[in-house]
């Protein structure tokens, strides 16, 4: 399962198009910008630059690594 961290934005839809494309089954987890929610420590641990969206794969496929953007 896929936990989409999302907020209304165009990336923010970019990202949802393509899971629905793709026809993965995915959590919209929202994150509210406009209260300051990206810089808050929780989301901080899966997005270390607060970007949005941030995607977290908690069954990625053989073969396939985690990643994480770096400050």
């Amino acid at each position: 399962m896929i936990d989409l961290y999302y907020a209304p934005t165009p990336n923010g839809w970019k990202i949802s198009i393509m899971l629905e494309e793709l026809g993965l089954p995915y959590t919209v987890k929202p994150v509210n910008i406009r209260a300051g929610e990206q810089f808050a420590p929780e989301f901080l641990a899966i997005s270390p630059n607060n970007r949005i969206p941030a995607i977290v794969d908690h069954e990625p496929g053989p073969g396939m690594t985690r990643t994480k953007e770096t400050p």
